[in-house]
């Protein structure tokens, strides 16, 4: 296309816009002198902002995921000072009507993983009795998965596949030797527990794979916790300091990329994650369930309100209104690169959608927990320790009973732990008075 043609093409541009383009036209790639012209001219004819457009614009001009992701493309290097944003959400129901069939695949899958898989017939006549239980469809779905772990030890076990002390105590040798902590072993066990107890194996059976279980608790208990040294390096880079650092670091990368971009939107999700940890530090099963209008209101006046049911526990958790600085960061989130003004609009719009996703489906109950391990080096669930400690330390004698609103706590052998250690530091600092009182009337001897 000659210089004369292509000037004449973007003649409804932006002046600024135009020079840019025509400076480097040699360089532009095919199509995109024609893509830009036809949203130009859209925008002029329906009056629309050209500084925030309409997804219905992106949609008149571009017909096609191609053309969507060219047009997007050069505006983000010839446009900067456009806001994008309508666009990622076009380009997102591009990317699911291309993998409308992908996606059945992965749902198929999905439910693959949550089937028994190897087991002896024994097991498999118990399935029916575990599957009624009172029990949530994420526990079923984990007892099966470590039941189809220990299913794959079968071949290599020299005792039968009788549920009782001994195949618990020879599969048990055998993760070891494999390399896993005791934690990890006591987990897959605790799946046959459940298949034993719910499917009517006697007792005996019953109480031959809760010894083996227990006795691998209580070395857990013995052995540090993993959890402990992510928790000590999190502590000397500033605790909750360093979490403020990340969702600043999170926002400064959102800001860096363009608004209909993937890496932005992700971003932008992983500091207000953050963000609110700094309020309530939740669970990632519960967090990636929220939906606008549901767990997460917002006001108009800008304030939110978050209150929801914990998966795990049943119990309600009411974090009340959130300070306004966490506010702020989910309103980022919220409106994803678009102006200010437009976050109520845009949270109106999206009731009733996830509050990450910000589509009807979520993401995985892990995502969470991988975008906060990516930019913390740590667990979302290490959020909650961390929590836990800071209250610790700063008022031991009550510690207890407010971790235990704070973490939405079922029972109080649920914070039997953070009880005992709230004892420990009770103890440490009456004793270190002691000393310093002694210690005291020695010098004046």
């Amino acid at each position: 296309m000659h210089d004369k043609i292509a000037a004449s093409r973007l003649a409804c541009v932006p002046a600024v816009v135009r020079a840019r383009l025509m400076a480097r036209r040699v360089d532009l790639p095919n199509g995109a002198v024609t893509v830009v012209a036809r949203f130009y001219t859209i925008l002029a004819e329906a009056g629309d902002d050209p500084a925030f457009p309409k997804r219905a614009s992106f949609e008149a001009a571009c017909k096609s995921e191609s053309t969507l992701g060219l047009l997007l493309r050069v505006l983000e290097q010839f446009a900067p000072e456009m806001c994008l944003a309508e666009g990622r959400g076009l380009r997102r129901g591009f990317y699911r009507a291309r993998s409308l069939r992908s996606s059945a695949v992965t749902a198929s899958d999905t439910r693959h993983q949550a089937e028994p898989r190897g087991w002896p017939n024994a097991w498999k006549s118990m399935l029916p009795a575990m599957q009624m239980a009172p029990i949530t469809e994420s526990t079923l779905a984990r007892h099966i998965a470590s039941i189809n772990r220990c299913a794959d030890l079968l071949p290599i076990l020299t005792c039968p596949p009788r549920l009782g002390w001994l195949l618990a105590w020879e599969m048990a040798r055998t993760f070891r030797e494999e390399g896993l902590r005791p934690a990890t072993i006591a987990s897959y066990l605790g799946g046959l527990v459940s298949l034993a107890s719910h499917g009517g194996a006697d007792t005996q059976a019953i109480a031959g794979l809760r010894s083996v279980q227990a006795g691998l608790l209580r070395e857990t208990r013995r052995v540090p916790k993993l959890k402990q040294g992510r928790i000590e390096v999190l502590y000397e880079k500033g605790g909750y300091a360093e979490v403020v650092r990340a969702i600043v670091r999170q926002l400064d990368r959102a800001a860096e990329c363009a608004d209909w971009r993937e890496a932005a939107e992700t971003a932008r999700a992983t500091a207000a994650i953050l963000a609110i940890t700094l309020n309530v530090p939740p669970r990632s099963g519960d967090i990636v369930s929220w939906v606008y209008g549901e767990a997460l209101v917002r006001e108009p006046h800008g304030t939110w309100h978050l209150r929801w049911q914990q998966e795990k526990t049943g119990v309600w958790l009411n974090a009340g209104t959130l300070w306004p600085e966490v506010g702020w960061v989910i309103d980022e989130h919220l409106l994803g690169g678009r102006p200010p003004r437009y976050a109520h609009r845009r949270y109106t719009e999206l009731i009733g959608m996830n509050w990450l996703s910000h589509e009807a489906s979520g993401h995985d109950r892990r995502w969470p927990s991988e975008r906060v391990s990516a930019a913390l080096g740590v667990p979302l669930h290490d959020l909650r320790t961390l929590a836990a400690d800071y209250l610790r330390l700063h008022d031991p004698a009550t510690a207890a009973g407010t971790v235990s609103a704070l973490l939405g706590h079922s029972s109080r052998e649920a914070g039997a732990e953070y009880r005992a250690i709230s004892n420990q530091t009770i103890v440490q600092r009456g004793w270190l008075e002691i000393r310093e009182m002694h210690a005291r009337g020695i010098s004046r001897l």
